[in-house]
């Protein structure tokens, strides 16, 4: 919990004067006179949190409220899910004294965190002496009323940004120059390192809001390779993403400070990271690369990623409809537009890794044609225990395709999503075996048998929750989106070539079920039902993309393999369409 510290040595007035000059800086606080922020300062009561600890949990009594001087915090509702964020100069705390009673919601320290206490005696004061006061927290309990949802609000572009090297054999120092060239390039950027690195500890708050204020960007880099460094410990706390560099393992120590690295950047030059790794850091993305040269060409992806200027495509499930994704990208490659980043759920999926992998079109398409549609994956029958299929031959495919790749390992940034039956939520997959992560992303209930990985989880296809992973890709503000939706709903089903004449159909369905109507396999049937769940996220989702394309894939049946040439066809036309009502935007993307 929290714990209250002593003074530091040497503080005192200069202290007591940088923490006032701080608060003058806090929105709440900037009407508050000069003379009682000094006389507030001089009694304030400095209190530090680690990582992962809890300042107060929902249903303690709020007698105090508290002041983020470094550090962030994160806000956590009854349900276990996080509703905001707090950092540097933010208020927390203060709804419970106002209404005078116990918290509402949870506080944790999201990273080693410093505040200072107003207990309910100040607050009170504060509120009969200095209107300016009561004005200013009026409108900051507005902002976050409109900020709270019962999920977590996205996070906006990182502003601040750490670069800390990991091991000793890290290029720290080479990719960090190339990530401030690379930012450089999109606004103004403040670099910090070396010359500011020994400043006085209660200087660096104030040197690092200044910098904030005037630029558009600030890039912290790290000292040395030592976590409890007073430097790294500074840029750990203030940073919205932290970047680490290594050419291996992380050095023992900094997996001592994992709670401080989680949902952090890895890049790696080098081999893959141990599981038990990736497990304690938790990144939000790794990028594995063989040499330095490689992981400098992927430094500047993620410049481009930071500052808002990478373009990400989505390509939803929709069974063999998913064909009409090489159209599309196929027409938006010819007009100028590069991707950085790729999404794929189900059948999408597999477009999408391929196109992370660097294939060029013609050859997925090859491959599509000769373990689609001269294969046929789907005739992989087996007793209906578990599945109508064994899945064994699409495995095979994936493994004669991808082979031992991982998603580390990839040219450009990927994801796919599965659902965990057990938990019964979204599962993003963007480490480990590229097969593996897309088999379990296109594992369709009751035609796939679902995977199990070990772990407790029980994975079948992403589509079951979200066919359209738009929201995902955009939540980081990593730039425009464009998504490839191919889940139609037209209203009508038509005969798939696959299932013969309707004649020998109806002799066959009259034989099993008693009825002379011409009805769809059973695979087609499961498919059709579990991404009926799926229709009003995917329509959700289409929000947050900034192009949209809808193939016009009606009538084709979600097993047809053989209509990849028509699909992609479709696909081409369509995309053809959205670009000619859209020039505006490409031209934007391609500048």
């Amino acid at each position: 919990m929290a714990r209250l510290v002593p003074a530091r040595p040497g503080n005192g007035a200069s202290s007591t004067a940088t923490l006032a000059d701080f608060l003058g800086h806090v929105d709440v606080l900037a009407g508050v006179p000069t003379e009682l922020r000094e006389e507030l300062a001089a009694g304030a009561d400095p209190i530090e949190l680690s990582a992962g600890e809890w300042l107060f949990r929902a249903g303690d009594p709020g007698s105090s409220a508290y002041v983020v001087r470094t550090g962030r915090l994160e806000v956590i509702a009854e349900s276990g899910v996080v509703i905001g964020e707090v950092k540097r100069g933010g208020v927390i705390g203060e709804l419970a004294l106002l209404r005078e009673e116990a918290r509402a919601a949870s506080v944790r320290a999201r990273r080693d965190t410093e505040l200072f206490e107003l207990n309910g005696e100040t607050f009170a004061r504060l509120l009969r002496d200095v209107p300016e006061f009561a004005v200013s927290l009026t409108r900051e309990l507005a902002r976050q009323l409109a900020a709270t949802r019962p999920i977590a609000p996205p996070r906006a572009s990182p502003v601040t940004i750490a670069v800390v090297a990991l091991d000793s054999g890290a290029p720290a120092r080479q990719i960090t120059a190339r990530l401030a060239e690379g930012l450089g390039r999109y606004g103004s950027l403040a670099h910090l390192g070396d010359s500011e690195a020994d400043r006085p500890s209660g200087d660096l708050p104030t040197m690092l809001e200044s910098a904030e204020r005037s630029h558009d960007r600030v890039l912290l880099e790290g000292r040395g390779r030592l976590p409890d460094d007073a430097w790294n410990g500074f840029c750990l706390r203030e940073a919205d993403l932290v970047v680490g560099i290594g050419s291996g393992r992380p050095d023992a120590a900094w997996l001592g400070h994992a709670a401080e690295l989680q949902g952090c950047e890895l890049l790696v030059a080098g081999g893959l990271l141990p599981e038990d790794v990736l497990e304690t850091l938790q990144p939000r993305e790794v990028h594995v690369r063989p040499s330095v040269d490689m992981l400098l060409e992927t430094t500047d992806a993620l410049a481009r990623r930071l500052a808002g200027r990478s373009l990400g495509l989505v390509l939803s499930g929709g069974g063999a409809r998913a064909f009409a994704h090489l159209g599309v990208v196929e027409v938006l490659r010819d007009a100028g537009l590069r991707f950085d980043r790729f999404a794929g759920v189900s059948l999408g999926s597999i477009v999408a890794g391929a196109m992370a992998m660097g294939f060029e079109l013609e050859a997925i398409y090859e491959r599509f044609v000769q373990h689609f549609v001269a294969e046929n994956p789907s005739n992989d029958y087996t007793l209906p225990a578990v599945a109508v299929l064994r899945g064994r031959k699409t495995q095979r495919i994936l493994k004669e395709v991808m082979g031992e790749t991982h998603i580390e390992e990839l040219p450009k940034s990927f994801f796919c999503l599965s659902c965990d039956l057990v938990a019964r939520k979204s599962v993003i997959h963007r480490t480990g075996l590229l097969r593996e992560a897309i088999y379990a992303s296109l594992a369709i209930p009751g035609v796939f048998p679902p995977v199990a990985p070990g772990d407790g989880r029980l994975l079948v296809d992403g589509g079951v929750l979200d066919n359209l992973p738009v929201e995902t890709m955009s939540r980081a503000h990593e730039g425009p989106v464009v998504a490839s939706d191919v889940t139609a709903h037209d209203g009508r089903w038509a005969q798939s070539r696959r299932s013969g004449p309707a004649k020998l159909n109806r002799l066959l369905v009259r034989t099993l079920t008693g009825t002379d109507q011409v009805l769809p396999r059973l695979g087609e049937t499961l498919l059709r039902t579990f991404t009926l769940g799926s229709a009003d996220t995917a329509a959700a989702a289409l929000a947050h993309a900034d192009l949209v394309v809808r193939p016009p894939v009606g009538g084709v049946g979600l097993m047809d393999w053989k209509q990849l040439p028509r699909l992609r066809e479709a696909g081409r036309a369509a995309a053809r369409a959205v670009l000619e009502e859209s020039p505006e935007a490409v031209a934007a993307w391609t500048a």
